[in-house]
């Protein structure tokens, strides 16, 4: 069963950029897809259209059989509450604690002025000291955010996305800010989620390492259109000289 289908999709920015073209895919319920590319391929923009951070210019998104492309007010809302996302600087608010942190990820649930003025219910609390438990951060709940490191501080960020209870998580780049062991270590906390919670992911990344290690298929963008399709293993070196360029050397993630 697809939870999500991308039809022709094409994105033009008001500069006359063109972000995406002619971008078609479908994802199964459970996958754990991820999407690679050289910056400036529009793996981010594709993920803003998917939750409509960005409108797209045409073309479809369907999601769990509801056409979204035109949803607006309640409907939109209703959308993005299904639909988590994981920033590549975490986008958390720095002189807040993570538990508040983590408890804004209700938003779509109680409303912006209860948000804002901290007002969750006992079982919002509750259910946000599983989620940071979920991250292994039991115990950080009452350090501000600027008090973590980077590695706890995106760990904070799934935390937030899973209190929206998300049906599809969207991770754009998040370990780009990491080094290497911290990045192995959010990367599996995302294969946790999806293999453990049955949540479905969609990923950016640049390390191939990590896409061997972590998806079950991978789609690649260059100059916004889909390159390639199919699995990590058939991404060969001639495949990777294609998608990042004949000058470009693979470098791994331990």
């Amino acid at each position: 069963m697809n939870i999500l289908e991308v039809k022709s999709l094409y994105k033009t920015y008001p500069n006359g950029c063109q972000a995406l073209k002619d971008v078609s895919f479908e994802v199964a319920q459970g996958e754990f897809l991820v999407v690679i590319g050289l910056s400036g391929s529009g793996k981010s923009t594709l993920l803003r259209c998917i939750n409509r951070i960005h409108p797209a210019s045409s073309g479809q998104i369907i999601f769990e059989g509801q056409e979204v492309t035109g949803l607006k007010g309640k409907e939109l809302r209703k959308l993005r509450s299904q639909i988590g996302m994981i920033f590549q600087h975490f986008n958390l608010v720095p002189r807040k604690s993570a538990m508040v942190n983590v408890l804004t990820g209700v938003l779509a649930r109680v409303g912006i002025m209860r948000s804002v003025l901290g007002l969750f219910s006992k079982e919002d609390q509750t259910e946000a000291i599983e989620k940071i438990k979920i991250v292994n951060l039991a115990g950080k709940e009452d350090v501000r955010a600027d008090n973590l490191s980077g590695g706890q501080q995106q760990r904070v960020s799934i935390a937030r996305a899973l209190m929206q209870r998300p049906k599809l998580l969207l991770a754009d780049e998040p370990v780009a800010s990491l080094d290497p062991a911290t990045s192995n270590s959010v990367m599996q906390y995302l294969e946790k989620i999806n293999k453990e919670m049955g949540v479905t992911v969609i990923c950016n990344l640049h390390f191939l390492s990590l896409v061997r290690r972590y998806a079950t298929r991978v789609i690649a963008l260059k100059g916004g259109e889909i390159v390639f399709r199919g699995t990590p293993e058939q991404i060969t070196e001639e495949w990777f000289k294609t998608i990042y360029g004949e000058d470009a050397v693979e470098v791994s993630v331990h």
